[in-house]
């Protein structure tokens, strides 16, 4: 029998190992697309249209974007009944909220199914139809704003491109596993309604986690050479540190999840995964430039509102606030070391939500679902209009 080297035979084996091993991470980054890289719209389709209340609604299905259940990522642009298509105007582009979501090892939605399948016509529509809120606003507005509504149907606080959904049994209809692709549908979304109608500009404006996604949404599409005029983020900001510490401490269980902040961390494009790009960092290297209406309640119930802990800032000091001015301090500092030149704003409120009045400033997100009144000192009590007074200074710069 012929004899073996087996000092060279496990090298030979190591070495095979390690090309192996080097040859699938060049796969999985080649299966990544760079934030730059633009939506699909190859594949979207017009489903249907109707009239409500003097507004236009068309709903599109893009067919490149499966939902994590089943469906696909839908949108709906909105047009005032009477105004001119071929008419140069702005566009709003609302990302609604629904928190973050993943699947067990087991292969369980974690929290619930919710925002996981195709979203329907009548709830886009809904989301662009509110009353004496910031919506009511937009729509009135002199600068004659076209309206659009994203969907959330992979939970992945709008931020996935391609990256392969871990622990999810649902299949592809081809079998293939599925993939979250909230960023990437949302650009070709936005690029969509660009080429469909003339467009001079366009805001996001994003509510709860679509206020975390907004921002990650603007650096994207920054980085992808159509940047947003402004982000109106309401409710919600990544701060990993903040919610870790306030878990740790006891003062909030609810807005943060560190057992699943590995299967989050898969499911969105890893340079928003990473730490170290938070928004407000972004901010402060002046990598994402984009400006920013920041926006929370003090008394957030969904961010356990003003429960006392001890905040780990930036700069390595602790300081004691309520949980929820903790989760937005980084990128209020980052806001705020720009200097009264900023084009970026912070608004700290004090809204109460008529459904649990006996929480004070208690609303999750404040610009929508009115009537809406402001209490905190800092800002009027109709705290809309200095909003709409930063759109248009955004639109004139």
């Amino acid at each position: 029998m012929e004899s073996v080297d087996t000092s060279s035979e496990r090298t030979r084996r190591r070495w095979l190992s390690i090309g192996l091993t080097g040859l699938l991470l060049l796969v999985i980054a080649a299966c990544t697309p760079a934030l730059s890289a633009p939506g699909d719209t190859s594949k979207v389709q017009l489903v249907s249209t109707s009239t409500v209340n003097g507004w236009r609604y068309d709903f599109y299905r893009n067919v490149s974007y499966p939902c994590s259940i089943s469906g696909h990522q839908t949108f709906t642009i909105a047009t005032k009944v009477g105004s001119s298509p071929t008419a140069t105007k702005p566009l709003w582009v609302f990302l609604h909220g629904g928190g973050y979501g993943f699947f067990a090892a087991n292969g369980t939605p974690v929290p619930d199914t919710n925002n996981l399948t195709e979203e329907t016509a009548s709830r886009q529509r809904s989301s662009l139809a509110g009353s004496d809120d910031l919506f009511e606003r937009v729509r009135a507005d002199a600068a004659g704003f076209r309206l659009m509504a994203v969907s959330y149907c992979n939970r992945d606080l709008y931020s996935g491109a391609k990256q392969t959904d871990p622990n999810n049994p649902n299949t592809n209809a081809d079998g293939s596993a599925k993939t979250t692709n909230g960023l990437l549908a949302n650009k070709a979304a936005i690029q969509y309604a660009e080429a469909t109608f003339p467009t001079s500009t366009y805001f996001l404006h994003g509510g709860s986690a679509g206020s975390a996604g907004s921002y990650y949404n603007a650096w994207a599409l920054q980085k992808q050479g159509i940047p947003p005029a402004g982000v109106v983020g309401d409710a919600s900001v990544v701060n990993k540190a903040g919610g870790s510490a306030g878990f740790d401490q006891g003062a909030c269980t609810s807005s943060y999840n560190p057992v699943g902040q590995a299967a989050i961390e898969e499911r969105v494009h890893p340079d928003i995964a990473e730490e170290d790009n938070e928004v407000d960092r972004l901010v402060a290297r002046g990598d994402l430039t984009v400006p920013l209406l920041h926006l929370w309640n003090i008394g957030d119930k969904q961010s356990c509102g003003n429960v006392q802990m001890q905040c780990p800032l930036r700069d390595g000091t602790t300081v004691t606030l309520g949980n929820t001015d903790c989760l937005h301090r980084p990128l209020r500092d980052a806001i705020t070391a720009q200097g009264p030149s900023s084009r970026s704003l912070n608004m700290r409120l004090c809204v109460l939500d008529a459904a649990t009045p006996n929480v004070p400033c208690g609303k999750h997100v404040v610009t929508t679902g009115g009537p809406l009144t402001n209490t905190d000192p800092a800002w009027p009590s109709d705290f809309l209009a200095p909003v709409m007074d930063w759109v248009h200074a955004r639109l004139a710069d």
